[in-house]
């Protein structure tokens, strides 16, 4: 007997329209990693490090999503414009 609620009807304009929210909140939050990591007085390469092995910890149970590649940039960002050059 099926449930009416078990298989919900998502419209396809609401799904195009979050498609990107996953990758564009992981983004957001590698940013605010970045900024803590920045105000502790850590250099950028620990960052990137501690960043990529806390998002492959996060992910051990599935594939690693594709913005992992994406951190050493981000990070590299976060630090010039709050103006580490390490």
């Amino acid at each position: 007997m099926p449930f009416d609620w078990y298989h919900p009807i998502i419209p396809k304009t609401f799904q195009e329209k979050i498609k990107d929210r996953f990758h564009e909140a992981y983004i957001a939050e590698t940013r605010f990693r970045a900024r803590l990591f920045f105000n502790l007085g850590y250099s950028r390469q620990y960052a990137v490090k501690r960043i990529q092995e806390n998002l492959a910890w996060e992910f051990e149970l599935s594939k690693v999503p594709g913005f992992y590649d994406e951190i050493p940039k981000v990070v590299s960002e976060v630090y010039a414009y709050y103006g580490q050059k390490k």
